[in-house]
């Protein structure tokens, strides 16, 4: 829309009569706003918010809304708004009034406004036990993490002695257990059970979580969300027995996005998981106050019979204390396509 001023000039001449001559029209062109929304948590962009803006006529009577929603990322743009004038900008999420903004728009103007503070990779401190399944480095390298140390979950003093210590947990705002470190001597002691040890580096872990601190666990990690917290889900197989529910079976899963927000975030109902190992621990159900984000059908199979699973838990997440603990059923890196590389930045950017 543009809008022209006419502007007539008159001139004398010398027998006292008036003549008008017409000036070219001033053309006031549309500008634009552009803008970004973080979720209020502070943690991540925010899609799907509502920017608007109220277009008056010069009596301040509202004669037209321009709006946007805003993307993947974060970002709104409005466009085909009349230049010279002044706007205030609203951005809203659902009932919630996010940001409010008063801004000028010259004629053909690209307004863009500042960005707000929001989540900064390089900001979270993140500590990596590592093992042979899974390698969450490689994909947080991906997502633009740096600061992440690594934790030899190879070598069973080194990573004895990172669980032995509060002080040192509690020095990182995330910590990951990739599947295949060190379990037997460290939290749990198949040879002793008289060693009191490996059940206090467990109950240091719950406490670290319930201080505020995450836990992101995945394939043969699944040792610590079920001791830690036994009553958030049911593995197959017997509950007290380490390992016993190393029962899965290969498999492709087309698993459902069962999580709205998640489904939202990634614009997909579904995501492919490969299960490409065998022996990983399925999930028969979890609790009331744990949130399941994928679920599927998978087989398993306890050496003498096999079983199927049907819309059950893959990925699950929830809260103890100030904290969360997340557990993944396949392998992350192996499944590090663009949907699950979403997934784990949708999941990270809400704990």
């Amino acid at each position: 829309m543009r809008l022209a001023a006419l502007t007539l000039l008159v001139v004398a001449c010398s027998d006292q009569s008036l003549t008008y001559k017409r000036e070219d029209p001033v053309v006031i062109d549309d500008g634009s706003i552009t803008g970004r929304v973080c979720d209020p948590s502070g943690r991540t962009w925010l899609p799907d918010a509502e920017a608007y803006v109220n277009i008056t006529d010069g009596d301040g009577v509202i004669i037209d809304t321009q709006m946007a929603f805003s993307d993947v990322d974060g970002y709104w743009h409005l466009n085909d708004l009349p230049g010279d004038r002044e706007y205030t900008v609203y951005v809203q999420y659902g009932p919630d009034l996010l940001q409010q903004e008063t801004v000028w728009v010259g004629s053909g103007e690209d307004v863009e406004l500042d960005e707000p503070d929001c989540f900064d990779p390089l900001a979270i401190d993140v500590a990596i036990v590592t093992g042979d399944y899974d390698d969450f480095d490689q994909v947080l390298i991906q997502m633009g993490f740096a600061n992440f140390q690594l934790i030899d979950g190879l070598d069973e003093a080194t990573l004895a002695t990172f669980l032995d210590d509060p002080d040192e947990l509690a020095k990182y705002d995330i910590i990951f257990f990739n599947g295949g470190f060190v379990e037997d001597g460290v939290i749990y002691d198949t040879a002793d059970s008289t060693n009191t040890a490996p059940a206090q580096r467990i109950q240091n872990i719950v406490n670290y979580v319930d201080a505020g601190g995450t836990i992101y666990a995945s394939d043969w990690a699944y040792n610590i969300p079920e001791m830690g917290w036994p009553d958030a889900a049911d593995f197959v197989g017997a509950d007290e027995v380490p390992d016993d529910a190393q029962m899965g079976d290969y498999e492709e899963v087309h698993a459902t996005v069962s999580d709205v927000a998640l489904s939202e975030f990634l614009g997909e109902e579904y995501v492919d998981v490969t299960y490409d190992l065998p022996v990983w621990a399925p999930v028969q159900n979890v609790s009331s106050s744990v949130s399941t984000h994928l679920t599927g059908t998978v087989p398993y199979s306890d050496g003498l019979s096999e079983y199927t699973l049907t819309a059950v838990p893959l990925l699950y997440s929830f809260n103890s204390g100030d904290g969360k603990v997340v557990y993944s059923t396949f392998r992350v890196a192996r499944n590090a396509d663009d949907d699950v590389v979403a997934i784990l930045q949708y999941m990270m950017y809400r704990l």
